[in-house]
């Protein structure tokens, strides 16, 4: 049975925030986040594919329950997507009900992180290190939105995420489990010389703006990353990404 136009313009909604809010809805786009999600598929409510898709794809399609499935046409699926080239499948995903929890080491806390690439990045590179929950602060992207799911590759489904809280709330609540606070700040000691507690999390700023002077008086340490060349800083995901893996290492010897 075709898609209906209304449907159609339901779906492609789903791009703004309010619609996702009064749904209770997301989509994922592409081959990646259906990959994970056949291994999740809590998350998933309906899957629109191309016959080209799933044909392409018959091992991956054929692990999604078939009542989930709609079979649509490219245009309607162009139609539908955020994606200037969409990849011929779109997943609409259950925003969570179940209640994340502070759990692994490092955990992260992001501050008024405003760029979707970015977020959708550090969540791909957390959930490719092994770190632990991330908690994302008030003001900052939202994590449902396509950009940061597509950015995500999947990851998205894997990682423990908490949204929507404040610096106070987050630093406090690592505090009370046990964690030492690190923040990522050009004014700290090289990150290389760090010896870190077994058990810590990672503060990282805002873009352009870093961290407020608030979060950075209430943080254990600071460190920064060492820049070798001419640049004057580095993108915050690949700031991230060093420290990540610095904790990584540390915890594997």
């Amino acid at each position: 049975m075709s898609i209906t136009k209304a449907q159609l313009r339901w779906v492609k909604s789903l791009a703004k925030k309010s619609a996702r809010v009064e749904s209770g809805r997301f989509f994922a786009e592409g081959a990646q986040s259906l990959r994970v999600l056949v291994g999740n598929q809590r998350w998933i409510e309906t899957v629109y594919l191309t016959d080209e898709f799933a044909w392409k794809n018959q091992e991956l399609t054929a692990k999604l329950a078939p009542e989930a499935v709609e079979v649509v046409s490219e245009e309607e699926v162009e139609r539908m997507a955020d994606a200037n080239t969409p990849q011929g499948v779109i997943a609409i995903c259950k925003l969570p009900s179940f209640e994340p929890r502070i759990l692994g080491t490092p955990a992260i806390f992001l501050e008024h992180v405003s760029d979707p690439g970015n977020l959708g990045t550090i969540i791909r590179t957390v959930d490719a290190s092994g770190a632990g929950t991330v908690l994302i602060g008030s003001g900052s992207v939202d994590v449902f939105s396509p950009k940061v799911v597509r950015s995500s590759a999947g990851s998205i489904f894997n990682v423990e995420i908490i949204q929507n809280v404040s610096s106070i709330e987050a630093l406090g609540e690592l505090r009370n489990l046990g964690y030492k606070v690190y923040a990522a700040d050009m004014e700290g000691a090289s990150v290389h010389d760090a010896e870190l507690e077994s058990k810590h999390a990672w503060v990282f700023g805002n873009e352009a703006h870093g961290l407020s002077e608030e979060t950075l008086a209430a943080v254990d340490q600071r460190f920064s990353i060492p820049i070798f060349g001419k640049a004057e800083s580095l993108n915050l995901s690949v700031a991230a990404g060093v420290a990540l893996y610095h904790s990584a290492f540390a915890q594997r010897g």
